[in-house]
C-alpha cells in the first residue's frame, strides 16, 4: 500500500513539472494598439487666393529756389496730403513645406493683382490772396512675395508666422496750379522694393486640399521725384520736391494643392 501511495505522488510530481515547463516556454506579448498615422504637411502645393488689401501713402512736398512768396510756398507744402488706398487682391502660389516632428519649414512664393488706389484733390487760399490746388494720387498694381514659412502643426491644423522681400509698382502723380499762373506736374512710375510679415491658419479638410487665411504688412519705403515750377509767364518757378511712402496691410483667403511628399521626419 505505502509502494503506491510512493508512485502516485512521484507521478503527480511530474505531471506539475512537466506544466510548468510547457508554461515557462510560452512566451506572452500584448497585442500593439493600432494607430492613424499623422497627417504630414510636407511637400510641394500650389494655390489661389483672394481678398482686400488697404495702406497709407504719405506725402511730403518741399520747395527748392522757389520764387513764390514764402507765405505762399508754405500753405503748399502745408497741405501735403495723406492718402488710404485700398482695393481688391488676388493671385497665386507656390510652396514647399519641410516637416520635423509638429514643426514647419518652408518657403512661398505669390504673385497677385494689387488694386491699390486712391487720388485727392485740395482747394486752400493763400495767406496774401488767391488760392491753389493740388491733386495727389498713388496706385499699385501688382504685388509679389517671396517668403520663408515656419510653423506648428497640430495634426490636419497649420498655424505659422512668415516674413520675407515684397515688389510692387508705385505709381504717384502730383499736380499743383494757382491763381498767380503758377503750375507744376510731377509723376513717378517705379518697381520698388520692401519687406512684409505676417502669420497665418491653415487647414487641411482632406490629404491634398487646404484652406487658409492669412494676415501681411508690408512696407516699401519712401521714394523722391522732383519737378520743375513754372509761373504764368511759363519761366522756372523753382524745383518741389515730393517724398511718398507705401505701407499696407491684406488679408486674404487661400486654397492649396498639395502634391504630397516625404513622411514627416522624427528626430
Amino acid at each position: 500500500m505505502r509502494t503506491l501511495w510512493l508512485a502516485a505522488i512521484v507521478a503527480a510530481s511530474g505531471a506539475v513539472n512537466a506544466a510548468a515547463a510547457d508554461l515557462q516556454s510560452r512566451v506572452w506579448t500584448k497585442t500593439p494598439a493600432t494607430t492613424e498615422a499623422g497627417y504630414s504637411w510636407g511637400g510641394w502645393y500650389v494655390g489661389g487666393n483672394a481678398g482686400g488689401s488697404w495702406g497709407q501713402s504719405n506725402v511730403s512736398n518741399a520747395f527748392v529756389n522757389g520764387t513764390a512768396p514764402i507765405a505762399n510756398q508754405q500753405a503748399i507744402v502745408a497741405a501735403s496730403p495723406r492718402l488710404n488706398p485700398d482695393g481688391f487682391t488676388g493671385g497665386g502660389q507656390v510652396g514647399y513645406n519641410h516637416q520635423v516632428d509638429r514643426w514647419l519649414f518652408g518657403v512661398e512664393a505669390d504673385a497677385n493683382y494689387f488694386g491699390l488706389k486712391q487720388s485727392r484733390g485740395f482747394t486752400a487760399p493763400f495767406p496774401a490772396g488767391g488760392s491753389f490746388t493740388t491733386t495727389n494720387s498713388v496706385t499699385s498694381d501688382w504685388l509679389v512675395t517671396l517668403r520663408p514659412r515656419v510653423g506648428y502643426t497640430v495634426d490636419r491644423t497649420l498655424f505659422y508666422a512668415t516674413g520675407g522681400l515684397a515688389l510692387t509698382e508705385l505709381n504717384f502723380a502730383s499736380s499743383l496750379t494757382d491763381t498767380t499762373g503758377q503750375n507744376e506736374t510731377a509723376s513717378l512710375s517705379k518697381t520698388v522694393a520692401g519687406w512684409t510679415v505676417g502669420a497665418g491658419i491653415e487647414h487641411a479638410f482632406t490629404k491634398n486640399w487646404s484652406a487658409k487665411v492669412e494676415y501681411l504688412h508690408t512696407d516699401f519705403g519712401k521714394q523722391s521725384v522732383t519737378a520743375p515750377a513754372f509761373n504764368g509767364a511759363g519761366t522756372p518757378a523753382g524745383i518741389i520736391a515730393h517724398d511718398i511712402d507705401l505701407k499696407t496691410n491684406t488679408v486674404r483667403g487661400g486654397l492649396n494643392y498639395h502634391f504630397g511628399g516625404p513622411s514627416v521626419a522624427r528626430y
